[in-house]
């Protein structure tokens, strides 16, 4: 799971940067809109090479960087990507 935590703080770095916004920030902070939601969404998609079912919601826990990793490790796991036995 160490990549899936470097993806995401990869991501939240670019996107931090796009949005000239500190990269210590909060997801909530870097992450604001539906677009932002679908650009991460896609962006880690491409990264961990794989595809999500996201639904209709974006179901990213944006309230801190340890919650956002565990709503990206949960939505792995219900899109059966990582097995639960393997989240952290």
């Amino acid at each position: 799971m160490d990549q899936v935590s470097d993806v995401i703080e990869d991501l939240l770095q670019q996107l931090a940067a796009a949005r000239s916004v500190a990269v210590d920030a909060s997801p909530s902070e870097i992450i604001v809109s539906s677009l932002d939601r679908m650009r991460f969404l896609v962006a880690l998609e491409e990264r961990l090479d794989t595809s999500l079912d996201v639904g209709d919601a974006m179901p990213f826990d944006l309230s801190s960087r340890g919650a956002l990793l565990a709503s990206v490790q949960e939505l792995l796991t219900e899109s059966g990507v990582v097995p639960a036995a393997e989240r952290l």
